[in-house]
């Protein structure tokens, strides 16, 4: 049971030029805590934009080369290699691009959602999700606090049927 983890904005923008699109601190550090003690699967692209492995966490890289490598990160050549090397009690955390969730999102069965409150300028946007497939389990609205450009709200949403 993997859970996908995602920002979007009110358009369906979830990154711009590989990098994120806004200034959300209060959402990274939500993104920390929770994910603290996981395993992070990325795609190479979000990976290079990080530039390391997050602390406390282990990375797994989502790539087509045969011939990349990163110190300190398992590179997998397609989903179906990525549970083997998961470490034991931790639990994958899917966190981007557009190609790993769509690619992943048939293998998790929670979303950890949030909702930027505004539409953003960008070139990467989140697949479309069958929203009768899901149901809302919980929603927290999050103010803007001095370092978010916009208000959110965090979601959590739980898989009605398995794929």
């Amino acid at each position: 049971n993997w859970t996908a983890v995602v920002a979007v904005a009110s358009n369906g923008v979830i990154g711009r030029s590989d990098r994120l699109p806004w200034k959300l601190r209060s959402d990274l550090m939500r993104f920390k805590r929770m994910t603290m003690g996981h395993c992070l699967l990325m795609g190479r692209k979000t990976y290079e934009s990080i530039g390391r492995p997050l602390p406390g966490r282990q990375t797994i890289v989502l790539s087509r080369s045969a011939d990349v490598t990163f110190p300190g990160v398992t590179v997998v050549s397609n989903l179906l290699q990525v549970q083997k090397h998961v470490e034991p009690n931790r639990q994958v955390m899917v966190v981007g691009g557009a190609q790993i969730y769509a690619g992943a999102l048939e293998f998790c069965d929670t979303l950890w959602f949030t909702r930027v409150l505004e539409e953003v300028d960008g070139d990467t946007c989140f697949p479309a999700i069958v929203w009768h497939n899901w149901e809302l389990v919980s929603s927290e609205p999050v103010p803007a606090g001095p370092d978010d450009d916009w208000p959110s709200e965090f979601e959590v949403w739980r898989r009605r049927t398995l794929p």
